[in-house]
């Protein structure tokens, strides 16, 4: 992944000027000293993100918010805002810090995952895969992204306050960190869980 020209002394409203680009990788914007408002509606999230694992990530009308910042158990978090119609995740394997333990939460083999309903709003801190599709056309299976709110691809970076510009992106191989989530029934077929120490 190539990174991002530095970050200028004051943040203009522009993406890095010519940012690099290799076969393989897309152009990235250094967006680490973009302002992140804060997010009341998110409400408090705990202190520890969970992760969320899949062999193929679906996200339907995804709609890219920019970087915000949310309250956690240990203080405020600067994090990536997405909001989308509907997610479904191929052989989900989750994992969730709980006390001295790793709570994991896994669907059957094979199996594909489902987050249903309304106003279902990602806060990530990170979300990596090979990009698939956009828009369902079918892209070279080299893309892979990797997604912070430090680092964002330049064609995302742009869509930031376009609310009616709803995205159908696919990801396989797609591995997120997320500080929460509100809004959206999540129903695991197959499910399995059980912890592990840390």
């Amino acid at each position: 992944m190539t990174q991002a020209s530095p970050a200028p002394s004051h943040r203009t409203a522009e993406p890095s000027p010519q940012p690099k680009s290799t076969p393989g990788t897309v152009r990235t914007c250094d967006i680490s000293d973009l302002k992140a408002p804060e997010d009341k509606s998110a409400g408090r999230f705990s202190a520890e993100s969970w992760k969320m694992r899949g062999s193929r990530l679906e996200l339907h009308d995804l709609v890219f918010h920019g970087v915000v910042t949310v309250d956690t158990a240990a203080g405020p978090k600067r994090v990536l805002k997405f909001s989308a119609a509907a997610v479904t995740i191929r052989d989900l394997k989750m994992a969730v810090p709980a006390g001295p333990q790793i709570q994991h939460i896994d669907g059957a083999p094979g199996s594909t995952s489902t987050i249903r309903g309304d106003d279902i709003t990602m806060y990530v801190e990170s979300l990596t895969g090979t990009l698939s599709s956009v828009e369902n056309i079918p892209t070279p299976p080299v893309l892979r992204l990797h997604l912070t709110p430090d680092t964002v691809p330049e064609w995302l970076y742009d869509t930031i306050g376009n609310l009616g510009l709803k995205l159908q992106l696919s990801l396989n191989n797609a591995d997120i960190d997320q500080a929460g989530q509100t809004g959206g029934e999540l129903a695991i077929p197959g499910i399995h869980g059980y912890g592990t120490p840390r």
